[in-house]
């Protein structure tokens, strides 16, 4: 074919490998545009960085008696008898943020401080309960380690954390804090629910980590079905239908407050469902459109700094305060939505940015994040969620600034292997 038909009008005095490199240099400048929201970070704000500062901000104490240097809260995590939930996570995305950046001393430093946490090591007594949605995540650490090794008694352990948690009602489960009776779990472990259901916005990040987990470790499709019904009874139940914060979640069904960390948790929960949901499923539609009118709503609530707040629907409140832990949920659930193409990156990729960078300037010196709410039950007053103390080096702000930095670390929009995880 004549080259000179392939010209469009008005550029018949350009020669065509001029025209040609002018054409590739728009594609070029296309692609820079358009992931201008994940890339070129300012020095010491790049992914790879923030993830090795908070991963040693983490091997600077024991997981089971977690106090980091700098650490600024109230007692430690774990009182050396335990691995606290936020603490799971955190180690978890420690693993992988480590194999995403390729960088083997930090992984197997990961790995081998697991191996005492295994049946007969000197610190199995700590490994969690499998009867409560806030233990039962612990099965994600050894799923996480297998995914890495192939190493049997990795995935034994995790599938007994899995399993056990969709098992019928038992003594364990009926004895197990914030329990419902028996005869409701009886009837929701009839209808495909575990027994460990209680309705707190939290327990949709909890119990979908380790069930992805599961799913990614075993390749049985039963895990990530039974998480995504499960989730499917939360958003039926919790999510607000009208109003203002339509979308948004209340703490619980009688706790009226769109408390920002449990919103952080079903956010992250979500997107952790659609990341490895198959198409196919008969849940993603109604998961997908939760998840969505949930993200509307948290980009009209993005405060001026960046950040969300400790009340998400309340930013004129005087009383209320930029929270980083739930900032860095929201945020990992907006970039996770736009590298996948669930959400445009205008407005939800500059969002997610200017969330980014204000968290990494929350981070001090030994990378502690500062401004996380304490540890937070539920409670119908608000002063209460006003008051709560600010920490700092708080796990359940460390954890999701690892899920942001595996996303972003992840070279690719197919589902990512983070559990945000």
């Amino acid at each position: 074919m004549d080259k000179e038909k392939l010209r469009p009008k008005g550029l018949a005095m350009i020669p065509f490998a001029v025209f040609g490199a002018v054409v590739f240099e728009a594609i070029a400048n296309h692609a820079v545009a358009k992931d201008a929201w994940c890339a070129s970070w300012p020095q010491g704000k790049d992914p790879a960085t923030v993830s090795s500062r908070i991963t040693d901000q983490f091997l600077g104490s024991r997981p089971e008696d977690y106090r980091p240097r700098g650490y600024r809260g109230g007692t430690a995590y774990g009182k050396k008898c335990s691995v606290q939930y936020s603490v799971v996570s955190l180690w978890v995305n420690a693993i992988e943020c480590a194999r995403l950046r390729g960088d083997k001393e930090r992984e197997e430093t990961l790995v081998r401080l697991f191996d005492d946490f295994l049946p007969g090591g000197k610190l199995a007594f700590c490994c969690s309960r499998p009867y409560h949605v806030d233990d039962t995540i612990f099965g994600a650490i050894p799923y996480e380690i297998y995914l890495g090794t192939k190493e049997p008694k990795y995935l034994a352990l995790g599938n007994y954390y899995a399993d056990t948690q969709w098992s019928p009602p038992c003594k364990g489960t009926v004895n197990e804090r914030h329990a419902l009776p028996r005869e409701k779990q009886e009837e929701n472990w009839a209808n495909g629910y575990t027994p460990q259901t209680r309705l707190w916005i939290d327990d949709m990040y909890m119990i979908t980590a380790v069930q992805s987990q599961a799913y990614r470790a075993t390749g049985n499709r039963k895990y990530i079905e039974r998480a995504a019904r499960e989730m499917c009874l939360y958003l039926d139940e919790l999510q607000l239908k009208d109003g203002p914060a339509k979308g948004l979640f209340y703490h619980a069904p009688d706790v009226h407050y769109v408390w920002g960390r449990g919103d952080g948790w079903m956010a992250a929960g979500m997107t952790l469902v659609l990341d490895y949901l198959p198409e196919d499923s008969q849940y993603r539609e109604r998961i997908m459109s939760g998840y969505r009118l949930m993200m509307e709503n948290l980009l009209h609530y993005q405060r001026p700094d960046g950040l969300w707040s400790q009340l998400v629907d309340r930013p004129e409140d005087p009383r209320n305060w930029g929270e980083t832990s739930c900032s860095a949920m929201f945020a990992y659930s907006f970039a996770a939505g736009v590298k996948r193409g669930w959400l445009p990156a205008k407005p939800y990729g500059d969002a997610f940015r200017k969330a980014y960078l204000a968290l990494c300037d929350h981070l001090d010196e030994y990378a502690n994040l500062s401004d996380v709410c304490t540890g937070t039950g539920k409670k119908d007053d608000l002063p209460y969620y006003y008051a709560r103390n600010r920490v700092n080096g708080d796990p359940h702000g460390q954890a999701p600034m690892l899920w942001i930095c595996a996303e972003l670390l992840a070279d690719r929009a197919a589902p990512s292997s983070t559990c945000a995880n």
